[in-house]
């Protein structure tokens, strides 16, 4: 009897794709490594996926990079094949998504006083969110490894992904979630046939159970911050800034972003956003890597307040400074989707945004519902408080010193406002109703 996988196209390694590094201790692992995380270190020894950057950089210069990276390699992100740990053998609705506009801001930009913005707007994919590009590489990995059977745990947004696709690939999935989780992300998942175990406590506290019953169960973990091969998706948010202000890596670009505010929860998204930039450098496609600005919520912000208190030297710390200067906290924020107390990925997203000269910044609720406004009204793109994250944080950064006005920034919106409405009501007063005409 045939199983969904086998319904599947089929996938395979990249080539270039070597192993595996710990971010505490730097053990290798080979890229048949059957765990998550180092099994010297523990929970906390995410691994990092190691590529052969020389024989990818001589594929480029033998090829050229409009070639290696054009649509016939792939569709999508895809086309990033040579940068990516997994690939699949054709196209399928399950993992074929990506190549989502970055966005001209100007009537934005002139509001702000800032010489260049752009929007890259993620609100367009399958579950309106950035992380569906973490959820395709698990699919293309979960059918490379014939498991059928994927979980994670999630505020909302992580889990929906992993609910739409698993529904594309005909995939079971359990999801853990919060029970405090907005009831249109609950929808969400639940329409998409996933299992929902909502849990009486912190996102962290789901994380943990979600994690050991996808140890238990044998599950495919969707779990970024836990499963290094996802963060590779995300990283193509970073190469397709990169492919579209270049036209296609085939000319230097006349523009090009000073830094980029990017919205900070576990940290995944981050430290990705950092190493696609840095790739792109390493094959001399790019001028540079970007600053890169991690914004979270004042009211969930272990990262900003440790950077804060780091403030003197924050790239000279080790991985263990590092876990021991992010301390838990308890989180109160409407950003659902970045409400973390203990960033998972943080010693990753700390040592490459340091790499990079940028930092971690916090910003309160009231300013998230202030960029909600200002994306909708002066750049007509409508986002959820997370995903708004990263404008407040280009209105902090400049409060700071940190970005001038004539510096050109790019924001990332991670997330639809239709996955949260309420905090986009709270922007606006609806009007009376008017009396219809007389008969």
């Amino acid at each position: 009897m045939s199983t969904a996988n086998d319904l599947l196209p089929g996938a395979g390694l990249n080539p270039h794709f070597t192993g595996y590094r710990c971010v505490i201790c730097a053990r290798e692992q080979p890229r048949d490594y059957a765990g998550y995380v180092c099994p010297d270190c523990g929970v906390d020894g995410i691994l990092d996926v190691v590529y052969d950057m020389a024989s990818i950089r001589s594929e480029v210069a033998q090829t050229g990079a409009a070639n290696a990276f054009s649509p016939t390699t792939g569709t999508g992100l895809w086309r990033f094949a040579p940068l990516l740990p997994v690939r699949p053998e054709a196209a399928h609705p399950a993992w074929a998504l990506g190549g989502t506009p970055l966005q001209p801001a100007p009537r934005l930009a002139a509001h702000l006083g800032q010489q260049q913005v752009w929007l890259k707007d993620d609100t367009s994919l399958p579950s309106a969110s950035l992380k569906d590009r973490a959820a395709a590489v698990a699919m293309v990995h979960a059918r490379l490894l014939g498991v059928t059977h994927l979980a994670c745990a999630s505020t909302g947004n992580a889990a929906a992904s992993l609910a739409v696709l698993s529904a594309r690939a005909g995939l079971d999935c359990t999801i853990f979630v919060p029970a405090a989780a907005p009831k249109a992300k609950l929808a969400q998942l639940l329409l998409h046939g996933a299992t929902v175990v909502p849990v009486d406590g912190t996102y962290d506290q789901a994380f943990d159970l979600s994690l050991a019953e996808i140890a238990k169960h044998g599950w495919y973990s969707r779990n970024c911050a836990h499963n290094p091969l996802l963060v590779e998706g995300k990283k193509t948010v970073a190469l397709e800034i990169g492919l579209a202000l270049t036209a296609g890596f085939t000319a230097h670009p006349d523009q090009w972003p000073d830094a980029v505010l990017v919205p900070v929860g576990d940290g995944c998204i981050i430290s990705a956003v950092a190493r696609g930039f840095n790739e792109l450098r390493e094959l001399g496609l790019t001028p540079g890597v970007p600053r890169i600005i991690g914004v979270q919520a004042a009211g969930a912000s272990p990262l900003a307040q440790a950077w804060s208190a780091c403030a003197n030297d924050p790239a000279g710390l080790t991985g263990p400074e590092i876990r021991a200067a992010i301390q838990p906290v308890t989180c109160r924020t409407i950003a659902d989707s970045i409400s973390v107390g203990i960033p998972r990925n943080r010693i990753k997203a700390w040592r490459r945004v340091a790499a990079t000269g940028g930092g971690f910044l916090a910003v309160p609720d009231e300013t998230i519902v202030e960029a909600i406004g200002l994306l909708a009204a002066q750049a007509g793109v409508f986002a959820e408080p997370s995903g708004a994250a990263g404008l407040a944080g280009l209105l902090a950064a400049r409060d700071k010193g940190w970005l001038r006005p004539n510096e050109k920034v790019a924001v990332l919106v991670t997330g639809h406002g239709l996955k949260d409405p309420g905090a986009g009501l709270g922007q606006v007063t609806l009007p009376a109703a008017m009396p219809p005409l007389a008969g």
